[in-house]
């Protein structure tokens, strides 16, 4: 067992054990004494620190969470010995041959040093070891096919990391971030400002005395360089205000919509409040058979983890500290995802069968048969015992309880419709009807309705309401009925009448349906109801 200490590498915290702290502290003063007396020691041995926290950040996983020797070990490796490297200036010597190494793989950056707008160009330069300039002529040419190439430049922009840290800038030029290059690296940006201090006399001279036209051009290159840099930073300004302006907006669109969908969807499923308005018709919709638990967790996953990954990316945009999140945990959250949204797909598309067929039962009665029809008086009964309950309806069904307290389904889904008979025989045809996810079923289904209605001499009472068991569940059902009457058959409509009637029952007025048991009517060799006491003509 060792003790465990907490370091702080580069504006990083690690966790490291006590062996591969020392081991590390070792290292760090080996490379410090090194450079001492060196130009820019100080910038090297932080960038060095920058490094060894990157390759750090590397073997940190979900399950390993502190640094061992081994890791240091390794890392040193990879960086390489003080002594291993020349103390003196024969390692910038352009005639110097560094040992051979491994092929370094190139990292696509952005290269600040010599961007003109955001450095996609150079960076690319770099990736691809060719000069910038044909990158930019490149861009140039593909401005004027459409503008595609302004697209790209702006999206490489964003998702393309700039080469801040001297590790980064030997990541792009493809030489390995080892104690060596970091050295070299910074020492030649050091000499690259001395050259500029000792030629800035004589490049001021020069400019002063030049009045050639290869000093023209060079101001108006200059112009452009400065146009295209202002530009750049106007556009760099503008991204980062829309950027943190996103980030905002990810966050407040991920943070409601889940807490939204625990309280609407966890919550429910989780506590099975099934009191709620709505919630008890959730058993008679399914179609999945799967608890509603089941099915909540599914949804918030399903729903929850894109906006989730939005919150995610809102705090990435707006904070630089945030814990980047681990291989196992984005790979076992899509694993969850991809599950839940398979799932729901699948008994989607069983809930969409479980609707999919309409399937009818219809039954033809006769009620008045080999006798002279005068006057048929209609009218429509309400149910004395569920009329009055206080229901909620889906789909116009509602779930009640009968005399004998069994839950059953009730529903007004009743409509009556007056036609010719062209025959003396009165008649009734009923269709009950219903959906589900085979004919078979959903005539079954069909058939299971019960309804009733009464009939004595010239005298038709209709129910207007119909009940099924709940097994059954919902499934759209309903019935449509239609009267049959002979011709010249006298119809009194009892106001009761009102909601029951259909919209194919045709009359000369043209009057709305729930008006004509105000009239009095008469069946004509058309089917249609002709008023008798109507004074005047439709319109």
């Amino acid at each position: 067992m060792n003790k465990t200490l907490t370091i702080n590498l580069a504006n990083s915290i690690f966790n490291i054990d006590e062996n591969a702290y020392n081991a590390l502290q070792r290292y760090l003063e080996a490379v410090k004494k090194y450079l001492t007396g060196t130009k820019g020691n100080e910038e090297i041995l932080a960038d060095v620190e920058a490094r060894i926290a990157e390759l750090f950040t590397e073997k940190m996983t979900a399950d390993k969470q502190v640094i061992v020797l081994s890791d240091v070990e390794a890392i040193i490796q990879i960086m390489g010995q003080p002594e291993d490297y020349s103390i003196d200036e024969d390692i910038f010597d352009e005639h110097y041959k560094q040992p051979k190494s491994k092929t370094q793989i190139k990292k696509l950056y952005r290269d600040p040093e010599s961007k003109l707008l955001g450095g996609v160009c150079s960076g690319i330069g770099h990736y691809l070891s060719i000069d910038p300039i044909w990158v930019r002529l490149l861009f140039i040419v593909f401005l004027f096919g459409g503008g595609f190439s302004v697209i790209t430049y702006i999206i490489l922009w964003i998702i393309v990391p700039e080469a801040n840290t001297t590790a980064q800038k030997l990541d792009m030029q493809g030489e390995a971030a080892n104690l060596s290059n970091i050295e070299k690296k910074i020492k030649e940006g050091f000499e690259n400002v001395t050259e500029k201090v000792k030629n800035a006399d004589y490049d001021g001279f020069k400019k002063d005395v030049n009045k050639s036209s290869n000093s023209i051009v060079k101001g108006i290159g200059d112009f452009i360089s400065l146009i295209f840099s202002t530009v750049g930073k106007i556009i760099s300004t503008l991204f980062n205000v829309l950027g943190k302006f996103m980030g905002v907006l990810f966050i407040l669109v991920g943070s409601l919509t889940l807490l939204g969908l625990f309280f609407g969807l966890f919550t429910v499923g989780i506590l099975d409040l099934s009191m709620l308005p709505g919630v008890q018709f959730f058993p008679l919709i399914n179609a999945s058979e799967l608890p509603i638990w089941v099915l909540s967790l599914l949804v918030f996953f399903a729903i929850g983890i894109p906006f989730y990954s939005l919150l995610y990316i809102g705090l990435t945009v707006l904070t630089t500290n945030l814990k980047k999140m681990g291989s196992i945990s984005k790979i076992s959250l899509l694993g969850v995802w991809l599950f839940s949204l398979g799932t729901l797909i699948f008994f989607g598309i069983k809930q969409a069968n479980s609707y999919s067929i309409r399937g009818n039962q219809m039954e033809k009665i006769s009620l008045i048969q080999n006798k002279t029809i005068d006057t048929l008086y209609l009218k429509a009964n309400e149910s004395e015992h569920f009329e009055y309950s206080k229901n909620d309806y889906f789909d116009g069904i509602s779930i009640s309880y009968d005399t004998n307290g069994k839950e059953v389904l009730y529903s007004k889904k009743v409509n009556l419709n007056i036609k010719n008979a062209y025959e003396d025989v009165v008649s009734l045809k009923k269709y009950k009807s219903a959906n589900g996810h085979s004919y078979i079923e959903a005539k079954e289904r069909a058939n299971a309705i019960e309804y009733t209605f009464d009939y004595s001499g010239n005298h038709i009472e209709f129910n207007n309401y119909f009940i099924s068991a709940t097994n059954h569940k919902i499934r759209d059902q309903k019935i449509d009925m239609t009267l049959l009457v002979p011709t010249g058959a006298i119809i009194v409509l009892d106001p009761s009448m009102r909601e029951l009637l259909g919209w194919d029952t045709k009359n000369d007025q043209d009057m709305y349906r729930k008006d004509l048991p105000d009239q009095l009517w008469e069946m004509t060799d058309s089917g249609t109801l002709k008023c008798l006491d109507c004074h005047s003509s439709p319109i």
